[in-house]
């Protein structure tokens, strides 16, 4: 992980997914316990919630080989720059600590009011949007010093820009309203020292020119379902680090003729001997079929085998 973020090739990419939410199927831990146990006071239940989510990111790096985690929880009473410190310790050098950052820059709007009062402003009131992505930028600067401060390694920029069908804007708006924005945010978190990869699901073809020319390390999801071709991404941009694109759906299907070509196609585009993280297109959600993940991880292993085995003779 650290040799591709420093703009090199490793002998074979490395893995982690950008959240891990089978821990009952897969580790036996049920966070309903957290509920039901006892606590002094509400600071200790708090504590023991960290612990829990401190637990799985230590368990995928031990039994899964993840090359990086977080504890970035969204939890409104938890300290997640305090718990980033707390598991850089535990985790010391067996995996790298990344953060999210998914207020800097604006993207999809949930739900039809959201998307209608934002068309709205976009057009009747555009002074007020560039205010408002002036704001969200300054924030996320001084977010991403805290994040620093706490020991972070590299940052995934949490940002939803695309529909199954295309971007949430026009690229014409999106050029207006997103890329300066972005362009800004990375050439701060540069100025850092600090790696940042995007990630988006849905069809960004689009826009995908304007996204790299942020200067944005690289693009996770690569969403198979919108329409994004590992492949063709790869002989776009051949020295991004590209991130996912095995098939969510597949997986959800639990079919493992079909999932083992995913990981297949990932690896051979993505790829070896190239800059590539192995990953889903998304994350590994709750309700996937734990199997499904299995298969995936698998497969992963008989590609870098493969190569490896080629290679020795």
């Amino acid at each position: 992980m650290e040799t591709i973020l420093r703009g090199g090739v490793p002998d074979a990419p490395p893995h982690f997914e950008l959240q891990f939410l089978l821990p009952k199927e897969m580790f036996g831990m049920d966070i309903a316990s957290i509920d039901t146990d006892t606590y002094g006071s509400e600071a200790a239940r708090l504590d023991a919630l960290e612990a829990f989510h401190r637990e799985i990111a230590i368990r995928c790096v031990e039994e899964f080989g993840y090359a990086a985690v977080t504890s970035w929880y969204w939890h409104p009473q938890i300290d997640d720059l305090r718990a980033m410190k707390t598991l850089k310790k535990e985790v010391h050098d067996r995996a790298l600590i990344f953060a999210f950052s998914d207020s800097g820059v604006i993207w999809m709007p949930f739900g039809g009011k959201e998307y209608e009062q934002f068309a709205v402003m976009m057009y009747e009131h555009p002074e007020e949007l560039h205010a408002q992505a002036k704001r969200k930028v300054a924030a996320c600067k001084e977010l991403t010093v805290r994040q620093i401060d706490a020991g972070v390694d590299f940052i995934i920029q949490n940002t939803d820009f695309g529909l199954n069908t295309g971007p949430f804007i026009s690229p014409k708006k999106f050029l207006e309203y997103c890329t300066p924005y972005m362009a800004e945010l990375i050439e701060f978190m540069h100025d850092k020292k600090l790696p940042v990869i995007m990630h988006s699901d849905g069809n960004l073809n689009s826009i995908l020119d304007q996204l790299h020319s942020t200067g944005v390390d690289g693009y996770q999801s690569i969403d198979p379902q919108g329409m994004m071709d590992i492949k063709a991404v790869r002989e776009l941009y051949p020295e991004w680090i590209l991130m996912g694109n095995v098939n969510c759906a597949m997986l959800q299907e639990a079919d493992e003729a079909q999932i083992r070509r995913s990981v297949q196609y990932c690896m051979k585009y993505g790829g070896i001997g190239k800059r590539y993280i192995f990953s889903t297109s998304n994350t590994i959600y709750d309700g996937m079929p734990p199997e499904s993940y299995r298969i995936m991880l698998d497969e992963y292993h008989n590609c870098i085998a493969a190569t490896i085995s080629t290679q020795m003779h």
